[in-house]
């Protein structure tokens, strides 16, 4: 990745940045997606940092004022999409590096327990909220399915059930893979 002044690739960088102004809005978080996998699979490039937030109408106010000086974000878009509960993009202006905000769906059922259990992380001498394993398995089952049988996706998926096999519920999993009806990605993965 391209280095900018201070030694710390972009990636980096914008995560620190990212993590910092959610923290200083007080908006709960959690890292997830591509940038989520080389936490528990494979290290892999990814091209965004997927986050998903806590988020009230009037916190995104107070958060999209604060930042936009540092990041390009359309204020407006990303107010309705937030009222909404659908993804809108920011893109921090120092590194250029685009970041998807996810409003979490409270009323879907999965959605909030897997944001109920992501785990508090030590990442560059910070503390930062991240997906559990096995939630980051199902999501990319799910957005597998949900793209057609994208085998990125079930690679992801495949690579942190390998990395993790000692250590994940499995029948947290199997639940979740019958309720959500993924059976056929799940048994690609295994």
């Amino acid at each position: 990745m391209p280095k900018i002044p201070d030694d710390k690739n972009i990636f980096i960088k914008t995560l620190e940045w990212l993590c910092d102004s959610l923290a200083s809005a007080n908006i709960r978080y959690m890292i997830t997606g591509g940038s989520a996998v080389g936490f528990w699979g494979h290290i892999r490039t990814t091209m965004d940092i997927d986050i998903v937030v806590q988020i009230s109408g009037k916190q995104a106010e107070n958060f999209l004022n604060s930042i936009k000086g540092a990041a390009y974000v359309d204020i407006e878009e990303a107010k309705r999409a937030v009222l909404e509960k659908r993804m809108f993009n920011v893109i921090l202006n120092e590194t250029c590096f685009k970041i998807d905000i996810i409003p979490l769906d409270e009323k879907n059922a999965y959605e909030a327990e897997k944001f109920k259990n992501r785990i508090k992380m030590n990442f560059q001498g910070r503390e930062i909220f991240i997906i559990r394993p096995e939630d980051l398995i199902i999501s990319k089952l799910l957005w597998s399915k949900s793209a057609g049988g994208s085998e990125r996706q079930l690679k992801d998926a495949e690579s942190i059930y390998e990395l993790n096999r000692g250590t994940i519920d499995l029948s947290y999993i199997k639940k979740w893979v019958e309720s959500l009806k993924i059976e056929k990605e799940f048994e690609k993965v295994t």
